[in-house]
């Protein structure tokens, strides 16, 4: 399995999201895994927070990824989808109603998801991106995951120390 660093990565994600936006899902744990599954393929990124608003890490592609695609089955998919302004305010006054703004959101979720550059193109006033859903621990999912995960983590690090040598230091 061949790693590549997590910027060329995403973008080539991101290609074919707006190739076939339908089918997307995206799973994360807090152990810096994100397991991105597409209509044909999937994702397993390792990502290394440099601070809020930075981070680097690794990723591979996964080739078959049935065994969890059957793990979210039934799951809302992923994607971009715009608010009309009228929605957009509704959505933004329901915060105090919760039963509201669940029923509100169950309805956008259902609605198909864009790709990026419509969203570039039509400007909406607001933009429902999502879910992504959480889970406590990604590499439990398989014994190949798990193994996936141990040669990400490995090469997240060696990036890491790569491209920032001097904090790589701090957390020896």
């Amino acid at each position: 399995m061949i790693t590549q660093p997590i910027d060329s990565l995403t973008k080539q994600i991101l290609n074919r999201y707006n190739k076939q936006p339908v089918g997307w899902s995206i799973l994360r744990d807090f152990k810096g895994n994100v397991l991105i599954i597409g209509p044909r393929d999937g994702y397993m990124l390792k990502i290394v927070t440099i601070n809020p608003q930075e981070y680097t890490g690794v990723g591979a592609k996964i080739e078959n990824p049935n065994d969890i695609r059957s793990l979210i089955k039934g799951a809302p998919l992923y994607g971009y989808r715009p608010l009309p302004k009228t929605q957009a305010k509704e959505l933004l006054n329901s915060f105090n109603h919760t039963e509201k703004q669940n029923s509100l959101i169950l309805k956008i979720l259902k609605r198909k998801p864009v790709p990026a550059w419509e969203l570039e193109r039509k400007k909406p006033s607001l933009i429902l991106s999502g879910p992504i859903l959480a889970h406590p621990d990604l590499s439990t999912i398989s014994k190949s995951q798990k193994e996936l995960d141990l040669k990400l983590t490995n090469e997240a690090q060696k990036l890491f120390k790569q491209k920032y040598p001097n904090r790589a230091e701090m957390y020896r």
